[in-house]
């Protein structure tokens, strides 16, 4: 349960800190309790909230201090406090805001005020993202959960856990209905520019379930409304596309202040689980956040974010609270969570190479610009065309889109100033946890924590001792019983490790996985072999230089074949940094005729025994081979091989199904023009004796990589993927007295996949080869392509044809083919009302094909992806030389 929660608050924002003496409650003017209000201290940079009833307490030492009091919808209300020796109580009553539209903000269009507030938030959030280059601070967060109502089919399963004095995990009671549990944490927290942090997690207290219960804030830290997608799913209102998913509102201004706030309702455009409504306040002239109220509606149930700005330095402003309440509700699981967080900035460093934009437009606001501000003399060319975006009254959204552009092209040339050019990628987060966080007595918490606890928040703390307690006493007296069981759960578990996965391992690197001999992936028909099962194990051996040494084989009988088949593959890898390594593979194996994405095994299994319908098509291979691969430089990689296969022609043995039909299974045989052609499948299909030798050169511009126990590992580029792949092979006939015949291959591939706006993805892939001899070439070694013609799939592919038959493609011709898909969250039909409230995300996609003496075949498509997150729909078309000639539908399910 609390992995789930920590999933959910991928989405919150930065907080931090506490310290003494002032306490007493914040209502609004008719007496009621403003839970989560803001309570910040000027001085000290120090944030903090009330509680659930609205009650705050702070540890201060003596001296004269200024408190904001504030809270969302109302007014602030300053106070200047002297704290000698004795605690304050200090009520404040809060004043609800209002807000006006003046006349000014009317716009002769008609057009509503929002929009040109919006645009210039919208243009200058880059900036405002990337504006500090240092902080450090100290956050404390507090979470509460409540249950509110439990499913009887799984309340059973869901405990909470407790530990021994040994710290082993025992056996504990279900989760009730009502119970309700806490956490909280104290971090420090230090950030240096462009994403680098690093996290101490001082103390932590929780009666959340063991299971995930890590204290980390870092998820939630690193997000900012400032970015254009939030929590890696959910669409900003204040991202460079946000007009295409919302509307604005503007509500009217206030004066607050030296500054006017602007009150702007966000209105999705359509219902979705990817867009927020709510209200978000916007600090006039400066265009920036002063606080926001949101509420988010997912598959997990309602979530509701509320933040507020302060300015830490001048027009500096950053978050210094949090409130995050959730209302959870999945498959019949409800309950309410809510999470408070309370910040301390004790050093914050502006960055000073990110010059902030200049404004020379009028201020409705009244504030004048300092007459003695010099020219920047070594502004850039983006920096003057941002200004001159900023000098105009208003900006059309082509303004908007350019503004945002330009900042964020400022702000990424920052980055690469402040990273060098080096591409290595390091970790963003440093996590360091005290060895005594989680011993901290209640003493060191009531010093410390800055949000007061609510009565029935102590009490959840008291449960928790008295549960664990409890669970120890018991946990002793079930030792007795566990060693009188102990023979017999020992035999059930080796038996239960023989038959299922399982794997064995040791501390100098060794590891031994069984696959299991109940494994039902391994079991598979076709007319060729009958039925085929076997297993397969894992042999590992890891030293602590990186070197890893891999063995895997594999067992299989083939019943009806009455065939004994095998595998064993070998892998050393070595010099991790230039990623080599050494392969062995030899075996004997049905092997499919089209080596580069024929059916699913499984999915022929289940035509083959429901519909009397076998599509792949196997020979018999006994084969050795070798090779070695490694980098030459970075994003260079070589790799060399060398094949020896006996290949024989095999023929249907069986007629078996569980369907009884007259109907018979089709000759193994794969369908393609050249073996329906008289004249050219002579030899095509035959027993005989192969070799090959080939070397793949790959290229990858500007790669970026990671290091990571001194194993290099690559993290993509900007720029595409090139491949250059020759092979020499030659062919022996075994039924024949004929001398080795001998072709040449060569081929040229280029792909890439890059990411567009907030969910839309773009992949492109391009090849072209062909024979430099072409006479004799079995079909074994024609150029086969991934064509996949049934409607249901079972896996996800982005180079495939999606009408032809599985084999009809192959050639020994010349070919050029390519693919292309572009994904987006909003097309045409995820602008329906039913289907905006979902993930689903829209396809078009586009292939095509020439080969020499065969006409140019093109394929369109439009498809809908991530239906109930594991399903894929599409509609596909397909066309020779441009003329029509099929359509069909497919349907993907994609389980990993």
């Amino acid at each position: 349960m609390r992995s789930i929660l920590l999933a959910l608050l991928i989405i919150l924002f930065p907080g931090t800190l506490a310290a003494q003496i002032l306490k007493g409650t914040i209502r609004d003017s008719s007496g009621e309790p403003l839970a989560y209000s803001t309570v910040y201290i000027r001085e000290l940079k120090q944030g903090t909230t009330s509680n659930t009833k609205g009650n705050y307490e702070i540890h201060l030492a003596e001296g004269k201090y200024t408190i904001v009091f504030q809270s969302l919808g109302f007014a602030p209300d300053i106070r200047e406090i002297t704290l000698g020796k004795k605690i304050i109580n200090l009520d404040i009553t809060l004043q609800t805001q209002y807000y006006e539209i003046p006349e000014v903000r009317i716009t002769a269009s008609g057009e509503d005020p929002a929009y040109g507030i919006m645009r210039k938030v919208i243009g200058l959030a880059p900036y405002y993202l990337n504006q500090v280059s240092h902080y450090k601070a100290e956050v404390y967060l507090k979470g509460d959960l409540v249950i509110k109502r439990i499913p009887k089919f799984i309340q059973k399963s869901m405990k909470v856990e407790g530990k021994d004095q040994s710290g082993n995990s025992v056996s504990s009671t279900a989760m009730k209905e009502g119970d309700s549990y806490l956490m909280e944490s104290v971090n420090e927290l230090e950030f240096n520019a462009p994403d680098k942090y690093i996290q101490r997690v001082l103390s932590y207290q929780s009666t959340f379930p063991e299971k995930g219960n890590e204290i980390s804030p870092m998820g939630f830290i690193q997000g900012s409304f400032y970015q254009p997608v939030i929590g890696s799913m959910d669409i900003s209102p204040l991202a460079p596309e946000a007009f295409s998913h919302y509307r604005f509102k503007y509500l009217g201004s206030s004066p607050q202040g030296n500054y006017f706030v602007n009150k702007i309702q966000v209105i999705p455009k359509r219902k979705s689980q990817q867009l927020f409504e709510g209200t978000i306040f916007i600090i006039e002239d400066l265009w920036c956040i002063h606080s926001l109220d949101l509420v988010n509606e997912n598959l997990a149930g309602k979530i509701r974010i509320q933040q507020l700005y302060i300015p830490v330095q001048e027009d500096l402003w950053m978050p210094v609270s949090h409130k995050f309440e959730i209302a959870l509700s999945i498959i019949g699981f409800k309950a309410d969570i809510s999470y408070g967080s309370s910040i301390k900035y004790e050093s914050v460093s502006p960055n000073t190479a990110l010059k902030k934009p200049q404004f020379t437009g009028t201020f409705s606001s009244g504030r004048i610009l300092p007459q003695n501000m010099q020219e920047d003399t070594t502004r850039t060319k983006t920096r003057k065309q941002i200004e001159k975006l900023l000098s105009k009254d208003e900006l059309s959204n082509r303004d908007m889109m350019k503004l945002s552009g330009l900042m964020e092209k400022e702000s990424k040339n920052i980055k690469a100033d402040s990273s060098g050019k080096s591409l290595e990628v390091k970790d963003k987060i440093k996590p360091i946890i005290e060895k005594d966080a989680s011993k901290k007595d209640s003493s060191y918490w009531a010093e410390i924590r800055p949000i007061p606890l609510s009565e029935s928040e102590k009490k959840s703390f008291r449960v928790s001792d008295s549960l664990k307690a409890k669970l120890n006493i018991k946990s002793q007296k079930n030792d007795t019983v566990k060693t009188a069981d102990k023979g017999k759960s020992k035999f059930v578990k080796m038996l239960n490790n023989i038959c299922f996965v399982h794997t064995w391992s040791d501390t100098s690197g060794f590891s031994f996985v069984n696959g299991g001999l109940i494994n039902l992936k391994r079991l598979t028909f076709n007319p060729v072999d009958g039925f085929v099962y076997g297993i397969d194990f894992r042999i590992t051996k890891s030293w602590k230089k990186g070197n890893t040494l891999s063995f895997y084989p594999a067992f299989s009988y083939a019943f009806s074949n009455e065939q004994f088949m095998w595998s064993i593959y070998t892998h050393y890898s070595f010099d991790r940094l230039h990623q080599r390594q050494i392969y062995f593979n030899t075996g004997l194996i049905s092997k499919d005729f089209n080596n580069n994405g024929g059916i699913n095994v499984f999915l022929n299994t289940v035509t083959c025994l429901m519909l009397k319908e076998n599509w792949r098509k196997i020979y018999e291979s006994r084969y050795f081979m070798a090779g070695y691969k490694s980098e030459i430089i970075n994003g260079l990689y070589g790799e060399y091989d060398i094949n020896l296969e006996n290949r024989k022609i095999l023929s249907n043995t069986t007629d078996f199904s569980l369907i009884k039909s007259s109907k018979e299974y089709t000759e193994n045989v794969p369908d393609n023009p050249f073996l329906n052609n008289p004249v050219t499948s002579n030899n095509l299909l035959e027993d005989q004796k192969h070799a090959d030798i080939s070397a793949i050169i790959t290229y990858t511009p500007k790669q970026k990589y990671r290091i990571h126990d001194k194993v290099k590992i690559p993290m993509g580029s900007d720029w595409p993927t090139f491949t250059f792949t020759y092979k020499h092979g030659i062919n022996e006939s075994t039924e024949l007295a004929s001398s080795w015949k001998g072709y040449d291959l060569i081929k040229f591939e280029a792909s890439e996949s890059h990411k567009i706006g907030a969910f839309g993805q773009y992949f492109w892939i391009f090849r072209s080869g062909g024979f430099l001899n072409n006479q004799d070439i079995p079909f074994y070694d024609f150029f086969h392509f991934s064509s996949q013609q049934l409607p249901l799939l079972l896996n996800s592919y982005r180079d495939a044809f999606m009408l032809p038959g599985y084999y009809s493609l192959s050639t020994p011709e010349f070919f050029t083919e390519a693919h292309t898909r572009y994904t987006n969250p909003y097309l045409l039909l995820k602008l329906l009302p039913g289907l905006s409230n979902t993930l689903i995300r829209e396809n078009l996609s586009a292939s095509f094909l020439w080969s020499r003496f065969q006409e140019c075949y093109t394929e369109i498509g439009y498809s809908l992806s991530e239906v109930f997150l594991i399903g894929e729909i599409g509609i596909y078309a397909g066309f020779d030389n441009l003329r029509y000639k099929s359509i069909g539908a497919k349907l993907v399910l994609k389980f990993k």
